[in-house]
């Protein structure tokens, strides 16, 4: 599984030729489309006050940091970050940490993760090992009603809850037929 993963992932990373990896260029997208109305003035060299159409935050490009905290937390440049920088002439993909670059990540599926070649019933297990008594951890059973029904993924809960709605057809058991009840049942017995 991890070398079909591996080999996929580093195949996509080949592909790519832009200096970013494809989420952070849609985001830099999207935020660069919601900039427009803001309004740079340069403190010094580095540092710039951005009125934004709510606060107005100060960013240090040569720091990459922004007052209004996303630019720090994820090193992708916030709004205000990219507006300052596209006044003074830089790329928001300049304004970017390393650590979101094509080259970084073609970097971390470069090696290869072989197959194991050897079939199970030849592995060397040594016997404190194939002896070992692993019980779980000990827990406490959580406070409140038991959850009755677990889901495996989100569509199984879906269709569950889709099946639900469906609307129940109800049969007489007087007579039999559908579409009404013993209460309403106006038929001779």
């Amino acid at each position: 599984m991890l070398t079909r993963w591996f080999f996929e992932r580093r195949t996509r990373s080949r592909k790519h030729t832009k200096p970013l990896t494809i989420a952070i260029e849609k985001k830099i997208d999207r935020r660069i489309n919601k900039d427009k109305t803001f309004l740079v003035q340069p403190v010094d060299e580095y540092p710039f006050l951005v009125r934004g159409d709510t606060i107005d935050c100060l960013v240090d490009l040569d720091r990459r940091t922004c007052s209004c905290g996303k630019y720090d937390l994820l090193k992708i440049p916030c709004r205000h970050a990219i507006k300052a920088g596209l006044t003074v002439g830089r790329a928001p993909s300049s304004l970017t940490d390393n650590m979101y670059s094509t080259s970084t990540w073609r970097t971390a599926y470069k090696e290869t993760i072989n197959p194991i070649g050897v079939p199970e019933d030849s592995w060397v297990v040594p016997d404190d090992v194939r002896n070992a008594n692993v019980v779980p951890p000990e827990s406490r059973r959580g406070a409140g009603r038991r959850i009755k029904r677990r889901y495996e993924t989100v569509e199984d809960k879906l269709r569950s809850s889709q099946g639900a709605q469906e609307k129940k057809r109800r049969r007489c058991s007087r007579c039999g037929e559908e579409n009404h009840n013993r209460a309403t049942c106006d038929r001779v017995i």
